[in-house]
């Protein structure tokens, strides 16, 4: 295994120091110099490619597992699969690595899915099946279910995570379902908060996106309906902690996200789908990380961006993150081009982010590109 370099391996190690602090010490400003990201790496490789990429400067991992493998029956949990799990984090721990982890609650067991109200349903009073994450936004009846199956996660896979993932949405990020028309390939103008629970509690249950909103109720809709997903943020970070995790969660903030005017834009239109922010699918997914950060109460959080090589999202969400006292970090998107890395890297020393991962790039691209981090300081 090649070995990286004095210099490279003090970067990591501070910065690493900063990420995995318990909550009650990972406030920003605890940082008195300004370090490298610590390199992470996202995707299914093979142990020779992981020491390489190791060797280079990368220091973290994700390891990822799915609700509905571990506990594929109601209250049995797939202890073959757990082992499974635990041997592929020993592996990597062996390489050099420290883990990020993904509990994965966002991919949901079928028995789950087939409960009363455990989907969201749309305005038009279709159910979402597209995909299995959980409708725990607004069936608040089935969050003890969550909870315990985080429990038995970390009973048995234990805490030392350098970052544990929070979105509970599609691909595991903050998120309301989505659907592309197949006609256009474009965004449709869903909302999905229109299930027997989510009528409960909207406070204008008889008003659909679209219609006339003469009494301001485009305004309290999209108020709650961004709320709920706040508060589901926070849920999410609750639970973590009520399971046993105490170190740093990071919460997954998607796309370029609603920006200042972009609620008075949609409302303006009586959520209707012709605004810009909806046409682009960002209110209707609730991307407004600005409300997000804004409400999390837990110190131990980090803002996670999933968007890195965007330069005006990564500078957005670090701004949040440090008016609020967090540290941030980002990940390349499905789409960054490994002649992006340099620009990438930049972008996270630029931002002082925490830690920058790189998704599912060759591990030769990610190799040659390491050594970027370690000549600009």
């Amino acid at each position: 295994m090649k070995l990286f370099s004095t210099k490279l391996a003090a970067v990591v190690t501070a910065t690493l120091v900063l990420v995995m602090q318990s909550p009650a010490d990972a406030h920003v400003g605890t940082a008195t110099t300004a370090v490298n990201p610590a390199l992470g790496i996202i995707g299914n490789y093979s142990d020779a490619d992981m020491a390489s990429m190791q060797g280079a400067g990368a220091a973290d991992a994700l390891v990822e597992m799915e609700w509905a493998q571990a506990e594929p029956v109601r209250g049995k949990f797939d202890e073959k699969y757990f082992d499974r799990i635990a041997t592929r984090i020993s592996q990597l721990k062996s390489l050099g690595y420290v883990i990020s982890f993904n509990t994965g609650i966002q991919n949901a067991p079928a028995w789950l899915l087939d409960l009363p109200g455990a989907r969201y349903v749309d305005q038009f009073g279709e159910t979402y099946t597209d995909s299995n994450e959980p409708n725990l936004i607004f069936g608040k009846q089935y969050r003890t279910l969550a909870t315990r199956y985080l429990k038995k996660v970390f009973a048995r896979l234990g805490g030392g995570f350098s970052i544990v993932r929070v979105g509970g949405g599609h691909w595991g990020e903050l998120t309301y379902p989505f659907k592309l028309d197949p006609a256009t390939g474009k965004l449709r103008n869903l909302y999905y908060a229109f299930d027997a629970a989510a009528k409960k509690s909207n406070p204008v249950p008889s008003w659909k996106p679209g219609q006339p909103s003469t009494k301001g109720q485009a305004a309290k809709f999209l108020t709650w309906y961004l709320n709920s997903l706040a508060a589901y943020q926070n849920w999410q970070i609750t639970a973590l902690r009520q399971a046993g995790y105490t170190g740093t969660a990071a919460v997954l903030y998607p796309s370029y996200g609603m920006r200042g005017g972009d609620f008075d834009k949609a409302v303006a239109t009586n959520l209707a789908g012709t605004s810009s922010p909806e046409i682009n699918g960002e209110v209707q997914r609730g991307y407004d990380a600005t409300r997000q950060v804004a409400a999390i109460k837990d110190t131990g959080v980090v803002v996670y961006g999933t968007w890195a090589e965007q330069a005006n999202t990564v500078a957005y969400l670090a701004g949040l993150a440090k008016a609020k006292g967090l540290r941030a970090m980002a990940e390349t998107s499905h789409v960054c081009l490994p002649a992006q890395l340099p620009a990438v890297m930049q972008l996270a020393r630029t931002n002082d982010l925490a830690a920058l991962y790189i998704v599912r790039l060759q591990a030769g691209d990610i190799v040659k590109n390491a050594t970027f981090l370690t000549t600009q300081r």
